[in-house]
């Protein structure tokens, strides 16, 4: 009898452990569900704005929890830059850790890892093998990168030379503070922007770091006013219509969608609409430029592109005899925060006195020149240390003397 006693009491301390086991789990898993569903509304915007820190955040939280598919999400976060800094080295860090519990998608990207050296020695053993354990739980997109010949960023060095030689044309020489630089003369933006353009579109990676895809690019551009119209051409075939203005001398796009094929999406094409696009209108020598960084978003997977540069240049050259051989005294960017350039045309050679004064006539800057020959000058004035206000600029070159207003913010 006793014995029967004790053995029910042993029973019932384990049953009350197990019970008290099991509630706890519960409410663990109940915190870890709480998490990642809001994770999930802040990242795909359902209901709110999407929020890719608050989406981190919640991710971090469930995986703290030991959630497989959490520790996932903040890898795939952090192998994009999403709300948090890109990292690859951490992401596949975290993929592995996912890859250790079986997880078919931190296998997929694991192997990823491995075949385009991110955040790991470029291994294609490796990468297979871990591609070909995901693929095995049937996960699609580990079936489409075991099928690819070349990994991603397989372009690397061809594409490098490409973009040394793209900024060496195209992006305009630093110019040395107080010093009078010759340039070539400015002409109005909205006489360079109308024509045809070639050149190239350059993905990179997530990181910026890699150049994955290269594209030939044409670019034909109508300006009416401040407004305008035109195509974008990718390798002769994928076309949009383009819609933009002019600020400045920066071409800025408004409503451009096109849909576009990569190497994850080989077949179908992605929706994306060009977000925050902005080409810098260059003129070098006798010729053109279009460049710059273009941001896209993709609706479809509610998510940026990747980085994304643009490199064109205008055919034909540039008439030189539009340029109207007198002194023109411009200032840029007007308003200006911490450099403002004073650009003037000389019609023959000068000494030059530029002068910025207040409102009040108190001269707080006066740069003399020397002799300088018939051309274009580009004077870079440091200007972050004077008081936001309007101020006056002031050239005088012999007996013509110019002056235009400008702001400091």
């Amino acid at each position: 009898m006793l014995k029967s006693r004790l053995l029910f009491s042993i029973l019932l301390v384990y049953v009350n452990a197990l019970y008290s086991q099991n509630g706890s789990n519960d409410s663990l898993q109940k915190i870890i569900t709480q998490n990642y569903k809001l994770a999930i509304q802040y990242k795909n915007g359902d209901g709110v704005t999407i929020d890719y820190n608050k989406a981190y955040q919640y991710f971090n939280n469930a995986a703290n929890l030991g959630d497989p598919q959490s520790i996932y999400a903040i890898a795939y976060m952090r192998y994009k830059g999403l709300g948090c800094q890109q990292d690859y080295t951490l992401a596949a860090n975290l993929f592995a850790k996912g890859a250790r519990m079986g997880k078919d998608n931190s296998l997929y990207f694991y192997g990823l890892c491995w075949r385009n050296g991110y955040g790991l020695p470029k291994n294609e053993d490796s990468a297979q093998y871990y591609l070909k354990k995901s693929a095995d739980l049937g996960y699609k997109q580990a079936l489409l990168e075991l099928a690819m010949k070349q990994s991603e960023n397989s372009n690397d060095s061809a594409a490098q030379v490409l973009m040394d030689q793209i900024h060496n044309a195209a992006i305009p020489d630093k110019k040395i503070l107080n010093t009078f630089n010759k340039v070539t003369p400015h002409i109005d933006s909205r006489e360079l922007i109308t024509g045809d353009y070639e050149g190239w579109l350059i993905q990179y990676d997530w990181s910026g770091t890699h150049m994955v895809i290269t594209k030939k690019l044409e670019v034909s551009l109508n300006s009416d006013a401040d407004n305008i119209s035109g195509q974008w051409i990718e390798e002769g075939a994928d076309t949009v219509k383009l819609k933009a203005r002019l600020s400045g001398d920066s071409l800025l796009f408004d409503n451009t969608k096109y849909g576009r094929k990569d190497h994850y999406s080989p077949n179908t094409y992605i929706n994306y609409a060009f977000q925050d696009a902005k080409l810098e209108l260059i003129q070098k020598n006798d010729s053109v430029f279009l460049a710059g960084s273009v941001e896209m978003f993709s609706p479809q997977r509610g998510e940026p592109s990747k980085p994304l540069f643009v490199a064109l240049s205008r055919k034909g050259l540039v008439n030189m005899d539009s340029v109207i051989n007198q002194l023109k005294l411009s200032a840029y960017p007007n308003p200006s925060s911490k450099t403002l350039y004073a650009e003037f045309t000389l019609p023959k050679a000068y000494n030059v006195n530029v002068q910025l004064y207040t409102l009040s006539g108190l001269m707080i800057y006066n740069k003399l020149s020397g002799l300088l020959d018939a051309g274009t000058y580009s004077l870079p004035i440091p200007v972050e240390n004077i008081a936001a206000g309007t101020y006056v600029l002031k050239i005088d070159c012999g007996k013509i003397s110019q002056s235009i207003k400008i702001v400091h913010y």
